[in-house]
């Protein structure tokens, strides 16, 4: 069952920009440390859209968007053949009043210079 759908649609261009404006203090915001080391070496902009787009489809699939104590780094992506979303603090809070333990299901699409996340929150 489905507790809760968000999608968001990412420009790999922006977030290049962003990352040669403000690099490890763009990353520092959105990102625990643990989930930058995570990321490929170089943090490749394809790779930081994609946690961007599924950290904002998140939450819009809670319903909060980043308000009520929400926080971009409540909100951990796992990257891989079989990516994922991992919440904790506020969003998993968030997710627990809609019914659903904090499961996802994420699905990440590249098509012409543009990221699109999905994530359905499992109840």
């Amino acid at each position: 069952m489905i507790a809760g759908l968000g999608i968001d649609l990412v420009e790999v261009d922006r977030i290049e920009r962003a990352l040669a404006r403000w690099g490890g203090t763009f990353l520092g915001k959105i990102m625990d440390p643990a989930e930058i080391a995570a990321l490929p070496v170089g943090h490749p902009p394809l790779a930081v859209a994609d946690a961007v787009a599924v950290k904002e489809a998140v939450s819009k699939a809670i319903g909060t968007g980043w308000s009520g104590g929400v926080r971009w780094r409540d909100v951990v992506v796992i990257h891989g053949t079989a990516p994922g979303a991992r919440l904790g603090g506020a969003a998993l809070r968030a997710a627990r009043r809609l019914g659903s333990a904090g499961a996802t299901e994420v699905r990440i699409e590249h098509r012409d210079g543009l990221v699109l996340a999905t994530v359905r929150l499992l109840a």
